[in-house]
């Protein structure tokens, strides 16, 4: 039976309503999420929750999704409610969550930075804009800043949740830190003297600046500022606003970007280090395996598979395996020949293959002992658990499509 909380002084209540503003989020370290919307959102990117209050109105199916998933659920009155959010009309379910905020020390090769950026709507756009273009990484120039406003997190569409945000006391001190990090400063204002589409980046990391939507840009990023640029217009146009002006900028610039620091970029990317990672992988397990038997590494890896799966198709084989028809037999000879498999239809392991795996483990162990050795036992842990969260990642998408 679900829990009534009839009380507007119950503690849960008096929490609820504190993180209501950004000082109560700030001092509780929680943050409120109205509606059912974003607590779905704050879930799907693993937000912390810990409790959701919902209306004694609200439908059985959709609190019983949320108790479903062992989340504490508290039912209240439609009054309470609206206490909770400060409106005059109701919204069924709200819930307090930990907050996410993440900070960070190192930062990507392209960063927005928000100069006294104040409109919540436009904040939350901007958000949204960035993660559009695979950017994690924003700066504010005061401290005061919170990504947390209902209205911010509806206009990200949840993005906020995975944002990484680093905060500053002044214009002044994240000049200082961007400088000190390396990073070229391309600052947007009507006054810039050179057009967006025509800037000439240097190989440099970038720290975009977007300004207050009435004052602009501060005088400081205007003087300090390697780039001041302008999107150009027509005449009849004051100016655009700026969660637009700051997605065509991004668009403009991080294709500069690329285009400046390709080769970096692609050293940098996950497939590519991914691919070499496994190769090299492979490449130290081959030599291994080569002084105590004449299979590859990946036909052990395919035997490990196999004994995991009990049974696999040849189809299935070459998917998992990426080997092309023809080149079917010469991959599943050695381990024919040696009766380490046999095909009853399909693939299976015999028993002389199990044990023939099993003292071949020990190489496989040793090999991956030689490759893990600079990791501490929780590095390595935590190495292992990050492949198969990418891995699980990737089925997942997959499936989706």
């Amino acid at each position: 039976m679900l829990e009534t909380i009839t009380s507007i002084k119950d503690e849960k209540i008096t929490l609820a309503r504190a993180i209501k503003s950004r000082k109560g989020r700030q001092d509780h370290h929680k943050i409120l999420l109205e509606g059912e919307e974003i607590l779905d959102w704050a879930i799907e990117n693993a937000v912390g929750i810990e409790f959701i209050l919902a209306s004694d109105k609200t439908s059985s199916n959709i609190t019983g999704k949320y108790l479903s998933r062992n989340y504490k659920v508290f039912i209240v009155s439609e009054g309470i409610l609206k206490k909770v959010t400060d409106t005059n009309f109701v919204i069924p379910i709200v819930s307090v969550a930990i907050n996410s905020f993440e900070s960070f020390e190192s930062m990507a090769p392209f960063v927005v930075v928000l100069d006294s950026v104040r409109d919540f709507g436009n904040i939350g756009t901007i958000i949204r804009t960035c993660h559009a273009f695979g950017i994690r990484d924003v700066i504010s120039t005061t401290n005061d800043f919170d990504i947390y406003q209902r209205k911010t997190i509806e206009a990200s569409r949840g993005s906020v949740f995975t944002t990484r945000l680093k905060r500053f006391q002044s214009e002044t001190e994240t000049i200082e830190y961007l400088k000190k990090q390396g990073y070229q400063i391309v600052a947007t204002s009507p006054k810039g003297s050179d057009l967006q589409s025509l800037v000439e980046l240097r190989r440099q990391p970038v720290a975009l600046v977007v300004g207050n939507e009435t004052t602009g840009i501060s005088s400081e990023f205007e003087k300090q500022a390697d780039f001041l640029i302008q999107i150009p217009m027509s005449h009849t146009v004051e100016s655009l606003n700026v969660g637009v002006a700051t997605g065509i900028s991004i668009y403009e610039l991080k294709l500069k970007q690329v285009l400046t620091m390709i080769e970096q970029q692609i050293k940098s990317t996950l497939g590519r280090n991914l691919n070499v990672a496994g190769m090299l992988v492979r490449q130290v397990l081959d030599r291994e395996l080569r002084k105590v038997s004449d299979l590859s590494s990946q036909q052990v890896i395919f035997m490990m598979v196999l004994k995991c799966d009990g049974k696999m198709s040849l189809e299935d084989m070459c998917k998992q395996f990426g080997i092309l028809e023809k080149d079917i037999e010469e991959f599943l000879n050695p381990m024919l020949k040696s009766a380490l498999i046999e095909i009853n239809g399909e693939l299976e392991l015999t028993n002389k293959g199990k044990e023939n795996l099993a003292k071949l483990w020990f190489t496989v162990e040793n090999a991956e002992g030689k490759i893990l050795s600079g990791f501490t036992p929780e590095e390595a842990s935590i190495f292992i658990k990050q492949l198969y969260r990418i891995q699980e990642k990737c089925v997942k998408i997959m499936s989706t499509n």
